[in-house]
C-alpha cells in the first residue's frame, strides 16, 4: 500500500505548514478539498490493489460482510431464536442489520485509521505529503465496502415492511454525522498512534469488546436494569439509536440521542483536527 501511496504522491505539491492559518477544523477541511482528487484516486486504488490477481478481485471486499451478516443472522435468530418482542424473527433482522451495518462501518475505519500512518511509513517521513489524505481515503475505502451493507438492509427492510417511512429522509444527514465522527477519531487515533506504536492493539481490543456493550444484538430491555447505564454512557450507543430510529423503529425514538450524535461528532471534529496540526510536523521524526 505504501508504494502505490509514493505513486499517487508524485502529483502532490509540496505545503508550507508555517503559513498555514485558521483553526484546526477549517485548515483540515480546506485540505482536503483541495486535495479530494487525490484522496479518491487513493481510495480506488486501495480498494482495487487490495485483492488484485485473484479470481474474482474485488468481488470479495463484499463477500466478507455479507457473509458475516448471514452468520449473525443464523446464530441469533435460529440458534439462540432471539426476539424483540412477539416479532417474529424477521422484525429482530431488521433491528440487528440496522445496528449492524453502521458499527461495522465504525469498527473498520477505526481500526484501518488507527494503522494508516504505520502502513505508510515512508511517504511520511520522505515527502511533505498532507497526511490528512491518508485519513480521509482510508475511511471512504471502508465506506465503500461497508456502504452495501446499509444498502442490503434497507433493502431487507422494505421488502419485509412493504416500504419505509418519510424519516428516511434524515438518513443522508445521519450519515453525514456519522462521517464526521469517524473523520475526528480517525485523525485523532492515526496521529497519535507514531507517539503511543500500542494504540492499534488498543482500538482493535476495543472494537472487539464494545459490540457487545452497543444495543446492536439485543434491546436495552433484555439488559438487567443495574447495568442499562453502561448502553447509556456508552457513546456509540447513541449512534447505533440514530439509525435504529431510522431503519426499525421508523420514527425518531431517541431524539436525545440525535443531540448527542451531533455534539459527539462536533467534538471529534475539533479536538481530533487540533490534535493532528499540532502533531503532524513532528511524526517523521517519531516513526
Amino acid at each position: 500500500m505504501s508504494n502505490n501511496a509514493d505513486r499517487v504522491s508524485l502529483g502532490v505539491h509540496r505545503t508550507e505548514p508555517v503559513t498555514e492559518r485558521g483553526a484546526g477544523v477549517v485548515r483540515i477541511v480546506r485540505s482536503l478539498v483541495r486535495h479530494r482528487r487525490l484522496i479518491l484516486e487513493m481510495a480506488r486504488r486501495e480498494l482495487s490493489d487490495q485483492h488484485a490477481g485473484q479470481l474474482v478481485g474485488g468481488i470479495w471486499l463484499f463477500v466478507h460482510p455479507l457473509t458475516l451478516f448471514c452468520v449473525y443472522g443464523f446464530l441469533f435468530t435460529i440458534v439462540f431464536k432471539v426476539r424483540i418482542g412477539d416479532a417474529g424473527p424477521s422484525d429482530y433482522l431488521i433491528y440487528l442489520f440496522s445496528g449492524l451495518a453502521p458499527w461495522l462501518l465504525t469498527q473498520d475505519a477505526l481500526v484501518r485509521t488507527a494503522a494508516v500512518m504505520a502502513a505508510n511509513a515512508s511517504i511520511v517521513k520522505k515527502v511533505m505529503f498532507p497526511m490528512e489524505v491518508l485519513i480521509a481515503k482510508t475511511l471512504i475505502a471502508s465506506a465503500s465496502v461497508q456502504a452495501l451493507l446499509m444498502l442490503a438492509t434497507i433493502a431487507y427492510s422494505i421488502f419485509e415492511r412493504g416500504g419505509t417511512a418519510p424519516v428516511i429522509m434524515l438518513l443522508p444527514a445521519l450519515i453525514g454525522l456519522h462521517f464526521l465522527l469517524l473523520l475526528g477519531l480517525g485523525l485523532f487515533l492515526g496521529i497519535a498512534t507514531p507517539y503511543f506504536r500500542d494504540l492499534p492493539e488498543i482500538v482493535r481490543i476495543f472494537v472487539l469488546i464494545n459490540i457487545y456493550l452497543i444495543p446492536v444484538m439485543y434491546a436495552p430491555e433484555m439488559v438487567p436494569e443495574m447495568l442499562r447505564f453502561i448502553l447509556f454512557i456508552n457513546p456509540f450507543s447513541h449512534l447505533i439509536w440514530c439509525y435504529q430510529d431510522i431503519l426499525y423503529f421508523n420514527v425518531i425514538a431517541h431524539p436525545l440521542s440525535w443531540v448527542i450524535l451531533a455534539c459527539l461528532a462536533a467534538a471529534a471534529m475539533t479536538v481530533g483536527c487540533y490534535v493532528f496540526v499540532r502533531l503532524r510536523h513532528h511524526v517523521a521524526s517519531v516513526m
